[in-house]
């Protein structure tokens, strides 16, 4: 699936904004963090990316393990797809649109806005557009388990990463805010492979249909 690729390319290029440096908070470290900027806005950059391209392999996934259109859990899953697609994407593109203008105006306001500081707003977005992605997920899962092979093997790591990421949630509600990015930080390594397995099975399906095009 080339949608799965993209989204690993978009994982990639997130790396970038730990090799820029990014100080735990604003206030106190602008110069540290204007220092990495540019290394931050391309990382962000990628960062933005991932939301569309991994709710799209999710949603393909769907497709081809034949989950009907009109399936009440198909329609479920897009809207929670839609949810956190829409708080992903306002936490991360403000990292490289609005935050560094406004970290030159205003450090202390910037703070409420830097994705690092686990007490921002843009940190508590992020984590909701998450747990709204794993119930996304758990619904996929329920619809992909019973087709055996790839698909199953998909369905664990959704159910995974889903029991990860509503922990990191309820961590975080909690105040313990070191243990909810650990659980952050496990939840995100199982994209890892449900993205590996997505473009293995996109190459069977196709190996699949070249070899019935050959027959025919």
């Amino acid at each position: 699936m080339m949608v799965a690729l993209a989204c690993l390319g978009a994982l990639a290029l997130m790396g970038l904004v730990f090799l820029s440096g990014p100080p735990p908070r604003i206030v106190g470290h602008v110069e540290e963090f204007t220092d990495g900027l540019v290394l931050f806005k391309l990382g962000f950059v990628g960062a933005s990316l991932i939301a569309p391209t991994f709710a799209a392999t999710l949603l393909l996934l769907q497709r081809v393990a034949g989950v009907p259109p009109h399936s009440a859990r198909r329609a479920v899953a897009q809207l929670l797809l839609a949810g956190y697609l829409t708080l992903a994407t306002v936490a991360y593109t403000t990292q490289y649109t609005f935050l560094p203008g406004l970290v030159e105006r205003d450090p202390q306001s910037a703070g409420m806005w830097y994705l690092h500081d686990a007490t921002s707003l843009t940190y508590a977005l992020d984590l909701t557009g998450y747990a709204l992605l794993a119930l996304a997920a758990l619904v996929i899962a329920s619809t992909l388990v019973g087709s055996g092979g790839r698909l199953r093997a998909i369905a664990g790591c959704l159910v995974a990463m889903a029991a990860l990421s509503l922990a990191a949630l309820g961590l975080h509600a909690g105040g313990v805010a070191g243990a909810a990015s650990v659980a952050t930080i496990g939840s995100a390594l199982f994209t890892l492979p449900i993205l590996l397995l997505s473009i293995a099975l996109g190459r069977e399906i196709r190996r699949r249909s070249r070899r019935d095009e050959a027959a025919a």
